[in-house]
């Protein structure tokens, strides 16, 4: 899945570490919640694997120069400062590479987007986040898709269970259950007549034209 949403950020725009964090954070309904301990070490593998590549980064400023003091204490005091700033200027530059997407990554974005599998809860959203990238057609495939994986789930979860005994509790999370599973569906039954009006409207934009 992290790979799903570098891919698909670094498609919009080219972001270094901490943007790219922050941007995971603030995909809506996701609240991916991902540590530098885990984004960096997922870029390199990115990285290694041709996906993304490192397109620009923040020089680092160099060190100011003292002009000679013609003392020891001051020439040391010059060489302490030059060191520290130096230190600082290393430790700023840190996570500052920006990185990019390649067209492999954009290939492998889209074969990510596409998969028939739809049946990974968490997954979805981030598959609709950055559904841009497929074709009308394709889009409309995987939004159907979705809603027969939903619909069967959801005549499975209707049926009462074999001994028909369920405790207060038990019945209130199969009813939030069924109104999450209801609810999805009339989403995804909104983004289908979507899509099918916007690919009558462009047939018949071919047809006239």
């Amino acid at each position: 899945m992290l790979e799903l949403a570098i891919l698909g950020l670094l498609d919009e725009n080219d972001l270094h570490g901490y943007e790219l964090r922050k941007r995971l954070g603030d995909l809506v309904g996701l609240r991916l919640a991902i540590s530098f301990g885990s984004l960096y070490p997922a870029l390199s593998r990115l990285e290694r694997h041709g996906l993304v590549e490192v397109v620009a980064a923040r020089p680092v400023a160099a060190a100011p120069r003292s002009p000679m003091s013609g003392s020891l204490a001051g020439e040391l005091a010059a060489f302490g400062a030059q060191r520290r700033a130096v230190a600082a200027g290393a430790r700023g530059a840190r996570g500052k590479k920006v990185y990019g997407i390649t067209d492999a990554g954009r290939r492998r974005l889209a074969e990510l987007v596409s998969d028939p599998d739809v049946s990974d809860d968490r997954a979805f959203p981030l598959r609709v986040a950055f559904c841009r990238i497929l074709a009308p057609a394709d889009r409309l495939a995987l939004f159907e898709r979705r809603r027969a994986e939903l619909a069967q789930r959801a005549d499975q979860r209707g049926r009462p269970l074999a001994d028909g005994r369920l405790n207060t509790y038990l019945r209130s999370l199969r009813e939030r259950d069924r109104a999450a599973l209801a609810a999805d569906l009339a989403w995804l039954d909104s983004l289908i007549a979507e899509e099918r009006a916007a690919l009558t409207e462009t047939d018949s934009q071919r047809r006239s034209g």
